[in-house]
C-alpha cells in the first residue's frame, strides 16, 4: 500500500469513528511532530503541527496538506 493510501485510510477512519476522541500523532524519537484528529462537533480534520492548528472540512483538503507537511518533515530529517 502506497503511503497516500496509507494517509487517505487514516483519514478516513478518524472520520468514521468521529464519535471516539481518536488522534493519529507523527513522531521521531518520541517527539510528536504532527497530529490529525477529526472534530464531530466542527466536522472538520485537525492538522496540529507544534503550536499550529488548520482545520480542513473535507477530506481531499485535508489529505494535501498533510501529505505537504509530511514530505517538508521527511525533508528536514533527512
Amino acid at each position: 500500500m502506497s503511503e497516500d493510501n496509507e494517509l487517505h485510510t487514516i483519514l478516513k477512519t478518524l472520520e468514521t469513528y468521529s464519535q471516539c476522541d481518536i488522534t493519529h500523532s507523527f513522531s521521531e524519537q518520541d517527539t510528536d511532530l504532527l497530529k490529525v484528529s477529526y472534530s464531530h462537533e466542527s466536522k472538520a480534520f485537525v492538522i496540529t503541527q507544534h503550536d499550529t492548528v488548520e482545520t480542513y472540512q473535507d477530506l481531499s483538503s485535508a489529505l494535501a496538506r498533510l501529505e505537504s507537511l509530511l514530505d517538508k518533515l521527511k525533508s528536514s530529517i533527512r
